[in-house]
């Protein structure tokens, strides 16, 4: 580890690094092809798999920046500057392959709308990036509860594209859960602060399926700021209490709580 941590002093390693991790978030797309042209999902056919892409870019930058960089503020720009590079290649290798005029200003609904879409993401993958890298990490699990949902969808996904691993894919879905459970484990809940924010995290966690789910399908439908809010909000209310939603929400919500206390049990027990 000492060794990688002195190869990411070099700012253009860290520059490499932030381009990979969007190249790793894409991989499946990559993999599968969208309609064999676009790398990065569209909004329209994927929304999904957009959220999923952002998401995960910006899970895998902050927990590189808090385990190789060990938090420092010019190591997370660095990266930063990468992953935005990244996915502007993404962006704008699909627009000109969903839309090859679009590069001469004849821009269709469809590209306009998935620049939208992408342009939203990228503001808010990178402003939940630096949040979840720069925070305390009681607070900071706050918004890796938000990411870590993306873990376990991309999990999903690659098992679905290899052959004999899609019986396992259900289980992969609680990836996110045992992430955010490890991370709640080094916050602990001994004293009161940590233990607002270790609550906090987990039923922002138990809430994200149908916060994404939702969000995805307002997206796709295309309709305008308004009533997207009002559609999402309806989505929402309907899927998070959906019987079907309960079991794998209940499920991964105990796997985050057991996980985190079997971290903070052995860690009392490793001080002593």
């Amino acid at each position: 580890m000492g060794s990688m941590r002195r190869v990411w002093q070099n700012w253009w390693m860290q520059l490499v690094g932030g381009i990979l991790m969007a190249a790793i978030a894409v991989l499946p797309w990559l993999w599968i092809g969208e309609n064999d042209r676009a790398i990065l999902p569209v909004a329209s056919d994927d929304a999904l798999g957009l959220i999923i892409v952002f998401a995960l870019t910006a899970l895998l930058g902050s927990w590189c920046v808090r385990r190789i960089g060990r938090g420092r503020t010019g190591f997370a720009v660095v990266t930063a500057v990468g992953m935005f590079l990244g996915m502007l290649a993404l962006g704008a290798q699909g627009i000109q392959a969903t839309n090859p005029a679009a590069f001469s200003g004849d821009l269709s609904k469809a590209s306009v709308h998935q620049l939208w879409v992408f342009g939203s993401l990228l503001v808010i993958s990178q402003a939940w990036y630096f949040l979840s890298a720069k925070l305390r990490l009681p607070v900071a699990a706050l918004f890796y509860a938000m990411l870590t949902v993306s873990l376990g969808y991309w999990l999903q996904i690659v098992a679905s594209l290899i052959a004999g691993a899609q019986s396992y894919a259900i289980y992969l879905g609680y990836a996110g859960a045992l992430v955010l459970g490890l991370i709640l484990g080094f916050v602990g809940f001994l004293r009161a602060s940590n233990l607002i924010f270790w609550v906090l995290s987990l039923a922002t966690q138990w809430v994200m399926p149908a916060v994404v789910d939702s969000a995805a399908r307002v997206i796709q439908s295309e309709v305008g700021f308004a009533k997207g809010l009002r559609a999402f909000g309806k989505n929402f209310s309907a899927t998070v209490l959906e019987v079907p939603w309960q079991t794998p929400l209940i499920i991964s919500l105990a796997t985050a709580m057991l996980t985190s206390v079997i971290i903070v049990i052995v860690r009392k027990a490793r001080r002593r």
